[in-house]
């Protein structure tokens, strides 16, 4: 009996031993660093997938693609900024393998609220996809893709997961993979994730298709059970998100229920391989419309489940359709293939192709980078925040520089334009405001009544009143080509420079929208002059750096814990612009021997050129400065007169 109570209690004194070595050893050792399997958040140390709460769940918010948060604050106050990151692309064979910063098209945040606190999914260019804590910046969860993730995600709830943890997923895409080629056997550049764990729950192939392009941009549309997409090998597939899945040796794929081509064989001998569908699918009626690189708008019949409308343009179109209030379609056009000028078409998709244009709306071609003209981006409507008597907005900017908003229910009375193919004509709609804000792929988008539009020059932000009067209300520099999100007077976007940016000022509760008083009426003019754009230089498209003198209108934040995922600064730059606040660009340069070539070159044209080295590895030419934007601007157009030469005007804020 003695030596039976010895024994347990020698095995009580090793059971506490233990417990008070493990106690020991979580207080004093780090925890462990943050990895795809990390946890998800609990709610008093229980999941409740219940308590969870989508609020911006795809690109452009829902089927119409025509929300885009609930409430945005009257500044661009900086909160927080959080480094995303950097990662290598393949471009092309020519220009080989590239390093890109930040978060690029279309790139626009997931939100949703988890008990009580509300997050981000944002895919970004260092080949993660994050869960981003939309108070702090703070990094979640990161889940590795192999390259970087150009698009937005769809968040969507899985009611048939057998594990609650994997009740939410995120689709996403990506580009094919650094280590891929076209002729790979497997490119998995479509993959569902878990939201609340960060780990991976299928994969999906990509088949090598007529296009150049296995990569991913779009964002699907789901509805009940099925969830359709189109993919950039020019096919459109419906397939389950993730009920019932195929069991592979080391991973699971979803079944594709059916694939259809987004191209005719005509399309073939004129855009060769670029037949690359990169635009989400949008849901009218029994009809989901999508638009084609091939040049085609595409109605699928919902009760057919075949493609039975077909809307001709022939250029390479980009952007995602938008549903109008009037159940029509804003369809963005670029300069590529077409004689005529790129811009948007409000489609009528009740009537036959050849008789569905209500108007077009032409932008001024203009080379940048690769674009020739047209909108890359697309449109956004004011529908969601307004009564079916009010003013119904349309927003847009092009390749050109110039933001428009027109009322997209009425017509020009006087003038019209020429289509696509530069011969057809057709009505246009009425313009009531227009910003010079420098060529940009990003899509503005109208919230209340706000206006946010972004571009590789800054971003802008508006208000306008029930009279359609507007006031530009703040900016702040950067490089921007994704599009914001907004949520509770935050506004949140990803940035070419390598960070994730929240502005503005929260509002816990958002009453309904009730437009402003009129602002002070005055005569809204129309430019179209090409010479007046404000804009980048092309190659500014390809750096990924930039110095932080750059943003030196964002000055004030709000404290906050550091990064969980490792931070990375950029460098101070050598020289920044501090002799003077505006500069005429002439060219930007990484080799700083070419810089200096076309630095000589000025000088001999007798202006007051200087060299600019940012620190950053690129070096800037100005040509002429001064502290004031509008001493430049004579400049500019008399340089690009009489030059023809591709040069800009360069903002310190």
């Amino acid at each position: 009996m003695k030596r039976s109570w010895r024994y347990i209690f020698r095995i009580t004194c090793f059971v506490l031993l233990v417990l008070v070595v493990q106690s020991a050893c979580s207080i004093l050792l780090p925890a462990p660093a943050q990895n795809p399997s990390a946890r998800a958040l609990v709610c008093e140390e229980e999941i409740i997938p219940d308590s969870i709460q989508i609020r911006v769940a795809t690109f452009l918010g829902n089927e119409k693609r025509n929300y885009y948060g609930n409430h945005a604050d009257s500044s661009l106050r900086l909160n927080w900024k959080t480094f995303l990151g950097k990662g290598t692309t393949i471009v092309s064979k020519a220009k080989g393998v590239e390093e890109w910063y930040g978060a690029g098209w279309t790139g626009q945040p997931l939100v949703v609220d988890e008990c009580g606190k509300t997050f981000l999914i944002q895919g970004c260019y260092d080949h993660h996809l994050k869960k981003i804590d939309a108070a702090t910046g703070d990094v979640v969860w990161q889940y590795r893709y192999d390259d970087i993730l150009k698009g937005t995600g769809t968040l969507w709830k899985n009611d048939s997961a057998k594990n609650p943890e994997d009740r939410f997923l995120v689709l996403q895409g990506s580009r094919l993979g650094v280590q891929n080629s076209q002729a790979s056997a497997e490119v998995y550049s479509y993959r569902a994730v878990s939201y609340l764990r960060g780990t991976e729950y299928w994969r999906m192939n990509i088949k090598r298709g007529l296009s150049y392009s296995r990569d991913v941009d779009a964002s699907a549309l789901i509805l009940n059970d099925t969830a359709y997409l189109g993919l950039e090998n020019a096919t459109f597939i419906a397939f389950d998100p993730g009920r019932e899945l195929i069991a592979g040796d080391s991973t699971a794929a979803p079944r594709i229920f059916q694939e259809l081509p987004l191209y005719a064989e005509r399309d073939r001998a004129r855009h060769g391989g670029n037949l690359v569908t990169e635009g989400s699918p949008a849901r009218l009626g029994n009809h989901i419309y999508i638009a084609s690189g091939a040049g085609h708008i595409y109605g699928y019949n919902l009760n057919t489940h075949q493609l039975d409308w077909d809307f001709y343009t022939g250029s390479d179109i980009d952007g995602t359709p938008v549903v109008t209030a009037d159940s029509c379609l804003l369809v963005t056009v670029e300069k590529q293939y077409i004689d005529g000028q790129g811009g948007v078409f409000k489609l009528n998709p009740r009537q036959k192709p050849e008789q569905a244009v209500v108007w077009y709306e032409p932008t001024e071609d203009f080379n940048f980078s690769s674009w020739r003209g047209g909108v890359i981006g697309s449109a956004s409507v004011n529908d969601f925040y307004v009564k079916a008597s009010a003013l119904h907005l349309a927003a847009f900017t092009g390749i050109d520089g110039v933001l428009r908003v027109v009322r997209y229910d009425q017509l020009d009375e006087v003038s019209k334009s020429k289509g696509p193919d530069g011969k057809q004509e057709f009505p246009r709609p009425k313009t009531i405001f227009t910003a010079r804000i420098g060529p940009s792929i990003s899509t503005p988008i109208l919230v209340g009544n706000k206006l946010i539009a972004a571009g590789y020059n800054g971003l802008h932000l508006f208000a306008y009143d029930s009279l359609g009067n507007f006031k530009k209300l703040a900016f702040q520099a950067g490089i921007f080509e994704a599009t914001p999100v907004v949520d509770r007077g935050q506004i949140f976007i990803a940035s070419r420079d390598g960070y994730l940016y929240c502005f503005g000022n929260r509002v816990d509760t958002v009453s309904e929208f009730v437009p402003e008083p009129a602002l002070v009426k005055k005569e809204i003019k129309t430019e179209t002059k090409k010479s007046g754009v404000r804009h980048v230089n092309p190659k500014s498209i390809q750096f990924v750096k930039v110095a932080p003198e750059w943003h030196t209108g964002i000055v004030a934040y709000m404290p906050r814990k550091k990064n969980t995922i490792a931070q990375e600064q950029h460098p101070v730059s050598a020289q920044s612009f501090n002799t003077g606040n505006c500069h005429l660009i002439g060219g930007v340069f990484r080799s700083k021997e070419n810089a200096v070539r076309q630095l000589n070159v000025w000088k001999q044209r007798q202006y007051a050129a200087t060299l600019i080295d940012t620190g950053t590895g690129l070096y800037y030419v100005s040509i002429a400065r001064s502290t004031k934007e509008a001493d430049l601007e004579s400049i500019l157009k008399q340089t690009q007169k009489q030059y023809e030469a591709d040069v800009w005007i360069k903002v310190e804020i």
